[in-house]
């Protein structure tokens, strides 16, 4: 009777275990979180199609992602072939393991919003090592120009020889920090080659349009704005606090916890992942204070620049002023991309702690990531 029982069992229905919703700060809608038909991963929405396209790549052939999902898919694959009859006990029970995907399952999702995350942080800071190159680079022209004035007015005796002095003096000053400039911005490539698995030349293609391919003068640290509204009207999709609920659930049906403890561990980690969002979200409305005082401040020193540019020009301001406007100038809009580059890292960070680095696909293993080649598997298991 017990056998016949078990062959005409449906499987453990996703009835409530008591672990969702958790009053005063449980998981949103845990049984469909993470499935809405509009949950696009944050970098889809960010308006920056580089950033998307490198992502997009990079994700698609990481290999922590790529043996992640082959174990999720051996995972799932045994557990289909598990008979029924061995949870024919579970019939009998009044609690049963939450609608959603398995805790594999959102482990993986998890592990994506991580490496996405990464990747989006070695963007960001390639971008500011290019736009600090362009602002070294852009410098060099009116710095050598000036120096040109300065001589001729030193042999017209207009002024005294220091003028020249100084002249050359900044000029060689800048060529060195240009030389450290390229540096930078060839380490920051090499960086963000090794996190999206991408060829380095494939990455300076991407960060370098074909039109400014000779010079590399492009400032395109992005400044999130639209996607920022949109996300702030987007609930929370963890996936690591699904796969602790997932998880705690399980040990429950097997006697390994009791519901009462489940829920205090979830209620606790539900607690915490809410207190690094709130974390997340002052430090960038600091970010983003931080980043308009330094875009008045850029705006004031170009000011300045200009007023002593046609004051030197015309006779009226010494080099002096001069240099130390232009000096002031530049560390002022090196300043500014520090800035912005600090505001867009946390609005990534943002997002990484709400979760939205993720989409449904990446909860099911024949959708996950490219298939491990034969030869890499074994490094996998």
């Amino acid at each position: 009777m017990l056998a016949c029982a078990a062959c005409a069992a449906p499987g453990v229905r996703p009835v409530e275990l008591g672990l969702s919703p958790i009053e005063g700060g449980g998981i949103e809608g845990a049984p469909t979180e993470g499935k809405q038909a509009d949950a696009a991963p944050w970098w889809r929405l960010a308006g920056d199609p580089v950033l998307e396209k490198l992502l997009d790549e990079g994700l698609a052939h990481d290999q922590a992602l790529a043996c992640d999902a082959h174990r999720l898919a051996k995972a799932e694959a045994a557990a289909r072939r598990r008979h029924p009859g061995s949870e024919i006990i579970h019939l009998f029970r009044p609690l049963r393991v939450p609608a959603g995907a398995s805790a594999q399952a959102y482990a993986h999702a998890a592990l994506v919003n991580r490496r996405a995350a990464a990747m989006a942080q070695a963007y960001l800071d390639a971008r500011l090592a290019q736009a600090r190159l362009t602002a070294r680079r852009e410098a060099i022209a009116p710095w050598r120009d000036n120096a040109e004035i300065a001589r001729f007015r030193r042999e017209a005796g207009l002024v005294s020889a220091i003028d020249g002095a100084l002249g050359g003096v900044m000029v060689d000053l800048d060529d060195k920090a240009l030389a450290s400039a390229e540096t930078a911005f060839a380490a920051a490539v090499v960086h963000l080659a090794g996190e999206t698995g991408l060829a380095q030349d494939a990455v300076i293609a991407a960060l370098v349009p074909a039109s400014d391919a000779k010079e590399q003068h492009t400032d395109a640290i992005p400044a999130f704005a639209p996607l920022a509204q949109t996300l702030a009207q987007t609930a929370p999709r963890r996936a690591a606090l699904m796969a602790q609920r997932q998880s705690l659930s399980l040990a429950v049906l097997r006697h390994k916890t009791t519901a009462q403890q489940a829920r205090a561990a979830l209620a606790s980690a539900s607690a915490a992942s809410a207190e690094t969002i709130d974390s997340a979200a002052k430090a960038l409305d600091a970010a983003r204070a931080l980043s308009d005082g330094s875009a008045r401040t850029l705006d004031q020193a170009q000011r300045t620049v200009r007023d002593a540019r046609l004051g030197y020009r015309a006779g009226s301001e010494t080099f002096a002023t001069l240099y130390v406007a232009e000096a002031s100038a530049l560390a002022a809009r090196e300043a500014d991309a520090r800035a912005r580059h600090a505001l867009a890292l946390a609005h990534v960070r943002l997002w990484t702690a709400q979760g939205l680095g993720w989409s449904p696909a990446d909860l099911t293993a024949d959708l996950t990531p490219a298939p491990v080649p034969a030869e890499a598997v074994k490094s996998c298991d």
